[in-house]
């Protein structure tokens, strides 16, 4: 009985220190895009890797921050080569060369 005494005594002592509580996903700061790049995913290879890749291109060519292209890519990560590409399109918007 003292053993279990113990251990019960152990859990409590380090579930009540705060070096070992994290955030909660609530209270992580989420980043959020709201822009596009100028890139015609149909013009693209349908490899996946080969897809990132020029997204990651065209983003740097249009001053996205790493963090902006790191999150894009990571949520494309995430799921299957359909999530992958439904991610990547919806931070894509090809313009017309006239409305440049």
């Amino acid at each position: 009985m003292s053993i279990n005494n113990e251990n019960n005594q152990k859990m409590e002592t380090k579930d009540q220190n705060p070096q070992n509580s994290e955030k909660t996903s609530s209270e992580k700061e989420v980043l959020k895009v709201d822009k596009t790049i100028n890139l015609d995913l149909t013009t693209v290879d349908a490899n996946i890797f080969y897809i990132m890749g020029a997204f990651r291109r065209q983003a740097r060519r249009e001053k996205w921050t790493q963090e902006e292209i790191d999150f894009v890519l990571e949520e494309a990560k995430k799921h299957d080569y359909n999530h992958a590409i439904a991610t990547i399109s919806d931070y894509c918007e090809p313009k017309d060369e006239q409305e440049e």
